[in-house]
């Protein structure tokens, strides 16, 4: 694992906590031409390397104690993923200081360590906020309405928010805390969503799967992956963050960017470039 660091930006501290690293590959591109596209793109990038995606949850440092956007895997996936917690005491803070999880969306590698492997709860002061879009498609949709793939991953949210009932917040657009607001990017799951974090300077936008492997959506946003419940917009939701964190300067926090995660995304040409941000 990676050395955790600290990074300010404007009167925002934040650290990003690397849970592990998942591998991907071609296959997950449907479309053929996209995909032969992409084989280039990723030789190019260093092979095989380029299909390992980085997961990370990032912890704010605020002034009423400490907040989480997600919340990592837990033990849902893979041993080389779930260890988000481990990252959480190596900086000395105790699960239970954790009082409010801003989730980007409800898939495994983002709340999966809600819960312990037997299903207890891993923040027992914690309050979950999502945007209403994606909670209501998630917690209110009956099962035979969902997509088939939608529906596979039931049992699993139950797992994860169940002893968190009473405490699932669903906030607005615009939404959430003081100097901390939802915007949907939608996609990826219907009410997938931004955070925005306001900094005093250059906003922080931690997203969670906008970019999935940033060789290929960084050069080529258009292109689908079937990781997205609706590909067509997932790819417009990317081409419109993307524009919009370059144009603007703003800090992206990003749990499938690489490593550390967060950092600058610059527009050369027809094409973007991740620029990690320096550690404080």
């Amino acid at each position: 694992m990676s050395s955790i660091h600290r990074y300010k930006v404007g009167r925002i501290e934040i650290t990003p906590l690397l849970d592990g690293d998942l591998d991907s590959s071609l296959d997950r591109i449907p479309d053929p031409t996209d995909r032969a596209a992409a084989v280039k793109l990723i030789e190019a990038a260093g092979g095989d390397k380029a299909l390992t995606m980085d997961c990370f949850a990032f912890l704010l440092h605020l002034p009423e104690g400490p907040v989480l956007i997600d919340a990592g895997t837990g033990s849902m996936m893979t041993a080389r993923l779930g260890h988000m917690h481990e990252r959480l005491a190596e900086i000395g803070v105790a699960a239970e200081d954790i009082r409010t999880i801003y989730l980007t969306h409800v898939h495994k590698d983002h709340f999966g360590g809600l819960v312990d492997a037997d299903g207890r709860c891993m923040f027992p002061n914690a309050e979950i906020v999502l945007h209403e879009v994606e909670a209501a498609f998630w917690f209110d949709t009956p099962p035979e309405h969902l997509p088939e793939r939608a529906r596979g991953t039931l049992a699993l949210n139950a797992k994860a928010f169940g002893p968190y009932a009473g405490r699932i917040r669903r906030v607005k657009e615009g939404g959430g805390a003081p100097g901390i607001a939802a915007r949907l990017a939608p996609g990826h799951t219907p009410g997938h969503a931004a955070w925005i974090i306001e900094t005093g300077e250059a906003p922080i936008v931690a997203w969670g799967d906008v970019v999935h492997l940033a060789a290929l959506h960084l050069m080529r946003p258009e292109t689908a992956m079937i990781y997205d419940l609706d590909p067509a917009t997932a790819a417009k939701t990317r081409r419109s963050m993307l524009k919009w964190v370059a144009e603007s300067g703003a800090v992206v926090a990003a749990a499938h960017l690489d490593s550390p995660g967060i950092g600058h995304i610059h527009h050369e040409n027809d094409h973007y470039r991740f620029v990690p941000l320096a550690a404080s």
